[in-house]
């Protein structure tokens, strides 16, 4: 039964292979991070009695630690040899984080205090964001030379919706254990079970293997990183998507705060951080199973616009929604939409970027998210602190479907795709 699925993907031996492993890869990982670093982590801040300024700061000081990996890493992306062995170390590794929170969890609750999980959070972000910043480079140089263009969009799809379903199990599972074990406990079994689907993701991705025919023959001029910079700067694609780029991670500072808002606002009790969990993946799976039979039919850009226009009106109902359920309604609209434009954003950009830069461009358009994002991030908590969250939201809404018009502008004016050559069924 998955071979025949494969088959419908492609029937090239070794890109069938690199789809089963890349895939299972994603779908874990997709399912794994919303246990730690989603609404059940910003549920368990908030249970420790952290502020809303302060879980702003630490999302906000990891992500100034991924710009800072992203300008380190900008050129080796391109040039490391080995990415899949490199890539499967990485997603290991990410599993450090979620270890930290267990102990957190499991400590007397006289160390449970913001004054000193504050740090230890910031310490345990500076880490995860590091890692998960190098990861993205490398997957980004891996995935155009292991899945050809004609398979990407319905890779993308399968990963979605196999992430979500993987997803919905993690989500009950975890919100039964908040329910029934509460504060801190249920907890602690998310972040154990975040913990192992890391390192099962690990493994599983070690045997993905670049396939010559999709390589482009060369590689970056210098693993330089302001070689690299430059390199990416002067192209015309940058230039065009420079704009909605940095716009997106602006209108995403307040979305970060949902669930907080919600528990504040609506007094959402923890079970609601596994629920929320459950709706994100619900959500993911929509969404990405919807861009799998529209970005080729209608373009990037129209899906971009449409993603970014439900996104606004779903920020104005979670931050209005005069119960929980109407909350929730909200949120997992915000997730589709959500879904569908974290979906299109790197399909596009595989289509009309140079292959020999795809890294190194990777790296600067994360660069500018979450540089941006993190400033809007740290920005919005203390504003909702003293503004309030109608404003605050109002504010997002609107960025969200400027920076849709945006979108559709930038890829309609971009290069247009080649056509995509089937690969041989020969083995490589």
């Amino acid at each position: 039964m998955v071979d025949k699925l494969l088959n419908k993907i492609t029937t090239h031996p070794v890109e069938k292979r690199n789809v089963r492993s890349l895939s299972l890869n994603m779908m874990i990982k997709s399912a794994d991070m919303p246990l730690f670093t989603g609404t059940e982590m910003q549920a368990f801040q908030v249970k420790l009695g952290l502020a809303t300024g302060q879980i702003g700061m630490i999302a906000s000081f990891g992500q100034i630690i991924s710009a800072i990996s992203y300008c380190l890493f900008i050129g080796v992306a391109d040039r490391i040899s080995n990415r899949a062995r490199v890539y499967a170390m990485l997603t290991a590794g990410m599993a450090f984080y979620p270890v930290l929170l267990i102990l957190i969890s499991l400590a007397p609750e006289s160390l449970r205090r913001p004054g000193i999980v504050v740090p230890v959070m910031m310490a345990g972000s500076v880490v995860e964001c590091a890692m998960i910043s190098f990861m993205a480079l490398i997957f980004s140089a891996l995935f155009v030379r292991s899945i050809s263009a004609g398979s990407q969009a319905k890779f993308t799809s399968i990963i979605g919706v196999g992430g979500g379903l993987l997803g919905l199990v993690c989500g009950y599972i975890s919100s039964n254990a908040l329910l029934y074990l509460g504060y801190p406990y249920g907890f602690t079994v998310a972040f154990v079970m975040a913990a192992g689907l890391l390192l099962v993701a690990g493994i599983i991705v070690r045997n993905i293997k670049e396939i010559p025919e999709l390589s482009a023959g060369e590689r970056s001029n210098s693993i330089s990183p302001i070689k690299a910079f430059k390199s990416v700067v002067r192209t015309r694609e940058f230039k065009l998507l420079l704009l909605p780029n940095s716009m997106r991670g602006l209108g995403a500072g307040a979305g970060f705060f949902a669930m907080a808002i919600g528990m504040k606002q609506l007094g959402l009790g923890v079970e609601f951080a596994g629920y929320t969990t459950m709706l994100i993946f619900l959500g993911g799976m929509f969404g990405t199973a919807i861009i799998g039979f529209t970005v080729d039919r209608y373009g990037a850009g129209k899906v971009l616009l449409f993603s970014n226009l439900c996104m606004a009106v779903s920020l104005m109902g979670i931050v209005l929604a005069p119960s929980a359920w109407i909350f929730l309604i909200f949120f997992f609209t915000m997730y589709i939409s959500f879904a569908c434009e974290g979906a299109t954003i790197p399909l596009a950009h595989y289509a009309i970027v140079p292959q020999q830069i795809i890294g190194a461009f990777s790296a600067v358009r994360l660069l500018l998210f979450n540089c941006v994002w993190g400033l809007a991030i740290a920005v919005n908590g203390y504003l909702l602190d003293i503004f309030g969250s109608v404003l605050v939201f109002s504010i997002s809404a609107f960025i969200y479907a400027v920076t849709g018009i945006l979108w559709l502008y930038a890829f309609n004016k971009g290069h247009k795709p080649q056509p995509v050559i089937a690969l041989a069924q020969s083995e490589v």
